[in-house]
């Protein structure tokens, strides 16, 4: 691939969040790997928002290494986390035993999400990070590339209206890849929310969907 091929990507994206060409599975990967920001980025969104909207319940999909409930743990009365990877979930729960607002679950969010939220009666901060990475040892896959739309639909339909949602990892809504195939675009995602809800604000920024009210 033409650097001058991957300049045009990258530029396409940033300024429109939209993929130019079709993508090969190296091109994929090598656009996802130049979009990534440091984590810091990423934690600096979680605590920027749990601040801004006063929320003291994080929810995250998608533990793997427990990399952001330790960098936010001191930061919310609670933390849930849902990992699918069991060897995962297990190492989360022994790293966090110490830690009584730490709650480690089980399992495919897409069916665990709708029954934690049974128990929420107030605003949350999501955020949403369980998908499968390809060419990774650890992640595991449920029945989808990404739960995403399974997620939206339970966060949005509960009867609490002002939850705030970040989606990590904007780079891999470009639709189907040579690596992820259940992905929608950035635009066809905007589509699904504001259909839903038409009162939601919908932003992306630092490879963050951000999506919450006005």
């Amino acid at each position: 691939m033409s650097t001058s091929r991957m300049d045009e990507i990258l530029r396409v994206w940033r300024s429109e969040h939209r993929i130019p060409y079709p993508l090969s599975a190296q091109e994929t990967w090598d656009f996802w790997v130049l979009e990534s920001p440091t984590y810091d980025v990423k934690v600096g969104a979680v605590l920027e928002y749990g601040q801004r909207f006063s929320l003291d319940t994080l929810i995250e999909t998608g533990t793997f290494q427990g990399a952001m409930i330790q960098a936010t743990k001191h930061y919310f009365q609670q933390v849930f986390s849902i990992e699918l990877n069991y060897p995962l979930f297990w190492s989360a729960l022994k790293k966090f035993a110490a830690d009584p607002n730490v709650k480690l679950l089980y399992g495919d969010s897409a069916e665990k999400l709708p029954a934690l939220l049974s128990t929420i009666q107030k605003p949350c901060l999501f955020w949403l990070d369980g998908h499968y990475i390809p060419l990774s040892a650890e992640a595991a896959k449920g029945s989808k590339d990404t739960p995403i739309l399974q997620e939206l639909d339970s966060i949005l339909e509960h009867p609490v209206r002002n939850h705030v949602i970040l989606i990590d990892d904007a780079r891999c809504f470009i639709g189907p890849n040579p690596l992820l195939n259940d992905f929608p675009t950035i635009q066809e995602l905007e589509t699904y929310v504001l259909t839903k809800r038409p009162d939601m604000q919908y932003t992306v920024k630092d490879d963050i969907i951000r999506i919450h009210l006005p």
